[in-house]
Parts: C-alpha cells; structure tokens; sequence
C-alpha cells in the first residue's frame, strides 16, 4: 500500500497518531519544568501519561509499518517535533515551534522600548505645556500606544525566555526599578 502522508495525517488512524506524539511532547516539556521533589503527585501523574502515550505511540508505529513498510519514529528538537525516519530525512508529520526570543532580541525590544518611552515623555511634556491642545494630546495618546505596546512584547519575552520563572507583574517591576539590572541579564543571555 503506498503512503499518501497528506492523506493519512486526515484519516481517523492518522489523525489520532498525530494526536499522540502531541500529547507526548506536551506531557515531556510540563515534565521538564516540573519538579518531582516539590510537586510530586503532578510529576507522578506526567510520568504515567508520558508512559501511556508511548505506548500507544508504539502501536501506531508499527501499524505504519506493517501496512506501509515504512518505520517512522518520534523526533524532538527545539525547533520542531514529529515522525520521522530513522535518518531523519523522511517526515510523515513536523510541527514548528514557536521560537523563543533570545536575550539579544529581548535587548533590541528593551532599547526600542526606551526610545519610544523617550518619545513618548516628550509628547506629554508638550502636551502638559498646551493642556487644551487636541493635537499634542493625540499625538502624546499615539506615542502612549507605541511605547506600551513595546513595554508588553518585552515583557511576554522576558516571561517566555524564562519559562514563567518570571511572571510579568515581575517582569514590569524589573523595567521600572532595576532597569541597569535587566540589561545585565538580558547581554548575559546573548552568550
């Protein structure tokens, strides 16, 4: 029977064969941040899942092998995951990952940020100045807008770079009060 990849990923069988190794990735990467020794009926509980799936998994793969002699098996990187042959060279399925945004993007989004924080500021003090002005308030609102939205991509980094070790309420406090710190961090990340 020859393998029609597009085909099979829709069918019942190879839809719930995709379905699996995204429960096994899931369940991997919630093991890996969870800590046995703290939460251990939560890492019990992982364990028997991830054992479960695999095991399922297994059945799926040699299913595939029996009826299309082909052997797919299970890949992870931290760019992808899915079913690949042994070389790696033949995927019957890949997901991308989201990528993380390194400790130099993060820097690049923090010094965008503090331009337009400056900018920003001088927009307000103008606006200050001529209070009854609707054109220094709505181009004070405009930068506002700029430099908030800069502050909340830096801030969803810095909570994904870390895995949610920092929360964003953190984060946010980091930015205002211990900035010099937070550039610190972020040039040691870039190594």
């Amino acid at each position: 029977m020859k393998l029609v990849k597009e085909k099979f990923v829709k069918t019942e069988f190879g839809g719930q064969m995709v379905e699996i190794v995204k429960a096994i990735d899931f369940y991997l990467e919630e093991k890996s941040h969870t800590n046995q020794w703290e939460e251990p009926e939560k890492y019990k509980r992982l364990r028997k899942n991830i054992d479960r799936s695999f095991a399922q998994f297994e059945i799926f793969k040699l299913a595939v092998k029996q009826f299309y002699g082909v052997e797919y098996h299970l890949t992870r990187t931290d760019d992808y995951f899915g079913c690949c042959t042994e070389d790696g060279e033949d995927f019957l399925f890949r997901f991308e990952r989201e990528r993380k945004a390194s400790g130099k993007e993060l820097l690049k989004k923090l010094e965008k940020f503090e331009e337009l924080e400056a900018a920003a500021n001088k927009k307000d003090e103008a606006y200050e100045a001529e209070p009854e002005n609707t054109e220094a308030e709505a181009a004070f609102d405009k930068a506002y807008k700029a430099e908030f939205q800069a502050m909340e991509e830096l801030l969803n980094g810095i909570v994904e770079l870390t895995n949610g070790q920092i929360d964003t309420e953190t984060a946010k406090k980091m930015l205002f009060t211990k900035r010099a710190e937070l550039k610190k961090i972020l040039e040691k990340a870039m190594n």
